[in-house]
C-alpha cells in the first residue's frame, strides 16, 4: 500500500557481511516448513499476490505466547506492526490473533484510526482505514524474537483491504531504533535486511535478515547510496535523484530537484506529483490520461502495443563514492492490469499525488536486489538476473 497519509512525523559494512544473514524464501504460503541450507540461511514458503500486476509479497511472523502465525507484508514504507485481531469480525480475514490465548498479552489501552490512499492494490482510493487498538507481547521471525514487542491489532478495516490475502504488515521503514531491528541485533545480526522481489512468474522471492545472500548478487558487489536525513530517528528510506529519464528523454530538474524518492516494499507501481507525472507520460504516449479523479491514469488497452519501443524509465542517483547510478523500469511495466471501473483501459505504472515526495514501490523493485542498511543508513541495488 502506498504511504500512510500521516506517517510523515513529523555500522560497519564488514561486519554485515560477517554475519549470517536469515532468509525467508517468498513462494507459495500453502508450503509452511521452514528450511535451513549449508549455509545457515533459514527460509519459509511465501506468497506473491498477483492481480494484474505483482501487489504484494508477504510471509510468516509469529506473536504471542504460544506463538500465532500470520502472513505480513515486510514494508519499507511503515514503521508499525499490524495484524488481525479477533475484534474486527466479519471486515477482516479468518486469521486473527486471539489475545485471550497468549499469556504474555498486554493491552495498551490505547486506540486509533491509520489513514491509507490505497488499500492493498494500485487503484487510488477515497481513503482506506484501520481501526486499531495498541498492544505488547512477543514477536518472532526465523528464531529472532522480541519480548514487549508493541504492535496494532486491527479491530475493524474499510472495504479496500478486503481482498488481501496476507494478515497485516510489519513496517521495515528506517528506525534506528524500534521496530524488528533492536531485535535483530539482540541476535547477533547487524540491522541490515535485503529484498528479493521477483515477478509472479519467477516465484522465489526472498527476505533475509542481518545482512545479503550473496548466491542472489551473481558475485556482483551492490552500489550503495546514501539515504536522506535525519538518520538518528525514523525515517522513509528515501534518495535523491540527480537525472529522470524516459525513453532517453530527460526530464527538466525543476520537477524533480526538490523531490524525494521513497523506496518502498509495500507499494505496488509508482507514484510522483502531479506535474511530473505528467511530464513523464507526456515523454510516452499522448493516449495516457487521467482516469476519475483520484490520481490513476490509463491507456485504452488496444492501444498498448502501439507504444513507441524501446519503453524506459530511468532514475540516476549518486552512490556512497560519488559515482551515478542508474535504476530503470522496462517496457513490461507501464500497463498494472485493466482498472475495475472500464476494463477497456488500462490503469498505467505513475499515479499523481499530493505532496512533495515520489515513491519507488514494486514496478521498479523486482528488477533489483535491494539492500537496506540500517546501521550505515543507506540502500544499496544490484541488478536481479533470473
Amino acid at each position: 500500500m502506498q504511504l500512510p497519509l500521516l506517517a510523515l512525523l513529523g555500522l560497519p559494512l564488514a561486519s554485515a557481511l560477517r554475519a549470517v544473514p536469515r532468509t525467508v524464501q517468498l513462494t507459495a504460503r500453502d508450503h509452511t516448513l521452514s528450511k535451513r541450507n549449508t549455509t545457515g540461511l533459514v527460509s519459509e514458503p511465501l506468497l506473491n499476490q498477483f492481480k494484474g500486476t505483482d501487489l504484494q509479497w508477504y510471509g510468516n511472523v509469529s506473536f504471542g505466547t504460544p506463538p500465532q502465525t500470520f502472513g505480513v507484508v515486510f514494508d519499507t514504507g511503515s514503521f508499525t506492526a499490524e495484524v488481525t485481531g479477533i475484534q474486527c469480525q466479519d471486515a477482516c480475514r479468518a486469521q486473527k490473533f486471539n489475545f485471550s490465548a497468549s499469556s504474555t498479552f498486554v493491552n495498551l489501552n490505547k486506540t486509533d484510526r491509520l489513514v491509507f490512499d490505497t488499500g492493498g492494490g494500485v487503484e487510488p482510493s477515497d481513503i482506506e482505514t484501520l481501526d486499531v487498538l495498541s498492544v505488547k507481547d512477543s514477536f518472532s521471525i526465523l528464531g529472532i524474537s522480541a519480548k514487549n514487542f508493541e504492535f496494532y491489532l486491527i479491530t475493524n478495516q474499510s472495504a479496500g483491504f478486503a481482498p488481501d490475502p496476507y494478515d497485516g504488515i510489519v513496517g521495515m521503514g528506517y528506525q534506528p531504533n524500534s521496530g524488528i531491528f533492536p531485535a535483530m541485533r539482540n541476535a547477533g545480526l547487524p540491522a541490515v535486511f535485503a529484498l528479493y522481489l521477483t515477478p509472479h512468474t519467477i516465484g522465489n522471492a526472498e527476505l533475509t535478515l542481518g545482512g545479503y545472500d550473496a548466491s542472489k548478487t551473481h558475485g556482483v558487489a551492490p552500489v550503495y547510496a546514501p539515504i536522506l536525513p535525519p538518520l538518528n530517528e525514523t525515517n522513509f528510506w528515501m534518495l535523491a535523484t540527480q537525472d529522470i529519464t524516459v525513453n532517453g528523454a530527460r526530464i527538466a530538474k525543476n520537477l524533480f530537484t526538490d523531490v524525494p524518492l521513497v523506496f518502498d516494499s509495500g507499494t505496488s507501481n509508482i507514484a510522483m506529483p502531479k506535474n511530473l507525472t505528467e511530464a513523464m507520460y507526456a515523454r510516452i504516449s499522448p493516449d495516457i490520461q487521467p482516469f476519475g479523479k483520484k490520481g490513476a491514469y490509463g491507456i485504452p488497452c488496444a492501444k498498448l502495443t502501439g507504444i513507441p519501443t524501446p519503453l524506459n524509465i530511468t532514475f540516476t542517483f549518486a552512490s556512497t563514492s560519488g559515482a551515478p547510478f542508474a535504476l530503470s523500469v522496462p517496457a513490461q511495466e507501464l500497463s498494472v492490469g485493466p482498472l475495475r471501473e472500464d476494463p477497456s483501459m488500462c490503469q498505467t505504472l505513475i499515479n499523481a499525488q499530493e505532496g512533495g515526495e515520489g515513491i519507488i514501490g514494486a514496478s521498479l523493485l523486482k528488477y533489483y536486489y535491494s539492500v537496506w542498511d540500517v546501521d550505515n543508513a543507506r540502500l544499496g541495488f544490484v541488478k536481479n538476473v533470473y
